[in-house]
């Protein structure tokens, strides 16, 4: 392919990125057409399936969160009427402290897990908890501690201020689910793209493509972090720093209401980050493993750790 026809992002000095590109945009002009057609009809259906999983969440969501504090306020005015303030209260510290302790309790022993991975297999664990990071970050943003410890500014949902201004922020559009649904589905296209383009790469290409069956974990990983980054962000507009309101709605509402759309966008989402995975199992011993949602029709390879063979299988 002549030279003049590869074109380069400006911002890719790097000598190695460059080569990855060129040789992505080699691959992509071999790509059929046809191929390249129902990559886009695929991730058009990816991203309906990704939005409207998140939607029943959401709705879920704000259904149980009216529901919990119906159900809260007609206890506690029981509790006044029949003079066991008091106790009620005493019972809602207790099961707040419950509560807590099991998330230092489950917190705990995720922690442990990641630094055994560390310690027995940090090759593969490693990439995964780098992108997951850099994904929460991408996510929440970068914007740490300005205006509080707790505080990160930036990020996905506050794309809204470099598209319309200091005057779109808090768009709907980027401080919702919608947001996530979107970093996903970019996500898992691309790593779609490279698994149909990665046999019409050159002949000795870079050997990183050759990483191609672990690509889906990345990526898994990558959108993980942001979609919990962005849970985060919306979750303190929604509390800690909700004195925002919604750009754009065609109707108003109190503060109450905005703070209300923000936490259950956030719990949502929260809900939603161990839904990226489907079950599959191995054709020889029956094994099931668990292997990113790349979308309906994507077919992936698995190294079955059993029994030491790699099966294919198409996700739905």
């Amino acid at each position: 392919m002549p030279n003049d026809l590869i074109l380069y992002p400006d911002n890719l000095q790097d000598k190695h990125a460059k080569v990855l590109f060129k040789e992505f945009k080699y691959a992509w002009d071999k790509c059929p057409n046809t191929e390249k057609v129902k990559w886009c009809k695929d991730s058009i259906i990816l991203f309906g399936k990704v939005t409207v999983r998140r939607g029943k969440g959401f709705f879920g969501t704000a259904k149980n969160i009216a529901k919990a504090a119906g159900k809260g306020i007609l206890n506690f005015g029981e509790a006044v009427q029949e003079k066991r303030t008091i106790d009620h209260l005493s019972d809602q510290k207790d099961k707040l402290v419950i509560g807590t302790k099991r998330i230092y309790k489950t917190s705990t022993t995720a922690l442990k897990n990641v630094i055994f991975l560390l310690k027995n297999n940090p090759k593969e664990a490693g990439p995964l908890l780098f992108l997951g990071v850099l994904g929460f970050f991408c996510g929440a943003g970068f914007q740490i501690g300005e205006k509080a410890f707790y505080d990160i500014d930036g990020g996905v949902p506050d794309l809204d201020i470099a598209v319309g201004g200091i005057g779109a922020h808090r768009s709907p559009l980027t401080h919702s689910i919608i947001s996530a649904a979107i970093i996903e589905t970019m996500v898992f296209s691309t790593v779609r793209a490279a698994n149909i383009i990665y046999k019409y790469l050159p002949e000795g290409h870079v050997s990183f493509w050759d990483n191609i069956e672990t690509f889906g974990e990345w990526g898994h990983a990558f959108a993980s972090g942001a979609c919990t980054g962005i849970a985060y962000h919306l979750l303190i507009d929604g509390t800690l720093d909700g004195q925002g309101t919604l750009k754009g709605m065609p109707f108003s509402m109190p503060m109450e209401g905005h703070n209300a759309f923000f936490v259950a966008n956030a719990a949502a989402e929260a809900i939603d980050l161990d839904k990226k995975k489907q079950l599959v199992k191995c054709n020889s011993c029956n094994t099931e493993y668990k292997v990113p949602s790349l979308g309906t029709g994507t077919k992936v390879v698995v190294n079955c750790k059993s029994c030491s063979t790699k099966f294919e299988v198409e996700l739905i």
